[in-house]
């Protein structure tokens, strides 16, 4: 059975195949402090009769902030229980999330917090339980558990389509792989690919533009249909969405592909560029770092964090990137620049000169580059910078 939502970070629809398990609890919960944790895992165990599993963010080992993975435990999930004892942003971020889906939930808080909580009076299948320690909520949780409802699922529309006539349905299903042919098709001819990000944004023609944008929408479509893209298709949505600027969808498509993908070099390497864009150094770096791990030699991957490192002051390391990516590929001009940048900003003359003057004859670009880029304010009124870029 099939639940559909709207994604909560970009609004579009999000039509993932979703099985909402029975007697299933999400816990939004803070890590710290640790006796907390543990204390309340123990109370909530003791707590919950027998048949009653309960899922948390903190299982997933890595994540840091919410995500298509935290969103479709919310959703696998029958009911919810919120400490927000820690007062503590992702406990309420997963609590708004478990409220907006309709999930019959349960908040933890500690006595005078339930004052402050100021909940409308409409919000329905809201428990509050105030406590002093852990172990006050035991007889409180046991009765909410007698009042629960039963778990409600929805189906996709193609799931109802299914069960009045499996004909249609498998004619959608035909429908749906052309269009998704036709898609791939397409983004192979407009050679979307963002890995070489460091280079002018790729101008369609109209005519592509409009056939890509027309293919999207009706992509779109099938998904709201529960009609689920592969990780390669997302993939290339997400590329697509990158090019046309809309940088939190192209998000939420590298998610989505990297659900079905998870050890893709590429899409962490596309969704690290994004998030660069977006100005998320910290989430780019760590897409970064996993596409290293998984492509040594991924070059692209170098460059970027090598960028990344160097919009965060982190001279030695960017420096560390370049000189690595040099090594595999010596003629690459951007790193070349790049790298005179971050001699530059240390104030090394001569390297970064050098590196500057190789850069300039593999590209002529980056001579103009060169005149308004405030990385090279250190070595501006140098006569070699001057003459290396033609004043």
């Amino acid at each position: 059975m099939g639940q559909i939502t709207r994604c909560p970070l970009v609004g579009t629809p999000c039509a993932k195949p979703i099985t909402v398990e029975d007697k299933t609890f999400f816990l939004a919960e803070a890590e710290e402090p640790p006796y907390d944790k543990t204390h309340r895992g123990r109370v909530l165990k003791e707590a919950i009769a027998d048949g009653y599993k309960i899922k948390s963010a903190l299982e997933e080992k890595g994540i840091n902030a919410f995500t298509c993975k935290i969103c479709e435990m919310i959703q696998t999930c029958a009911y919810g229980i919120a400490d927000i004892s820690q007062n503590n942003a992702n406990v309420f971020m997963e609590l708004g999330i478990m409220l907006a889906l309709g999930k019959p939930t349960i908040i933890l808080a500690k006595i005078g917090q339930e004052q402050q909580l100021k909940l409308p009076s409409d919000v329905i299948g809201i428990e509050v339980i105030p406590f002093d320690e852990y172990l006050d909520i035991i007889d409180p949780l046991r009765e909410c558990l007698k009042k629960l409802p039963t778990t409600v699922t929805v189906s996709t529309p193609i799931e109802n389509l299914e069960k009045i006539d499996p004909q249609i349905a498998e004619k959608l299903e035909k429908l749906r792989d052309e269009i998704v042919k036709e898609f791939k098709k397409n983004i192979e001819k407009a050679k979307l690919d963002i890995s070489l990000s460091r280079e002018e944004k790729k101008e369609l023609s109209p005519e592509l533009n409009e056939r890509l944008r027309g293919l999207e929408e009706k992509l779109e479509v099938l998904r709201g249909l529960g009609l689920i893209a592969d990780a390669e298709t997302s993939l290339s949505r997400g590329d697509f969405f990158y090019q046309q600027g809309k940088f939190k969808e192209a998000i939420a498509s590298y998610d989505w592909s990297l659900e079905l993908k998870p050890d893709n070099h590429v899409t962490l390497h596309n969704r690290g560029t994004t998030y660069i864009k977006l100005e998320k150094y910290d989430e780019a770096m760590a897409d970064f770092k996993r596409a290293l791990e998984i492509k040594p030699d991924s070059v692209d991957a170098l460059y970027n964090r090598g960028y990344t490192y160097l919009k965060k002051k982190k001279y030695d390391e960017a420096m560390a990137d370049y000189k690595q990516l040099l090594s595999l590929k010596p003629e690459d001009a951007s790193a070349l620049y790049n790298l005179a940048c971050v001699f530059s900003l240390q104030n090394k003359i001569d390297d970064a000169l050098v590196n500057l003057e190789k850069a300039i004859s593999i590209n002529k670009k980056y001579r103009e580059d060169a005149k308004t880029d405030t990385d090279f304010d250190n070595i501006r009124n140098d006569s070699r910078f001057k003459e290396l870029i033609g004043e």
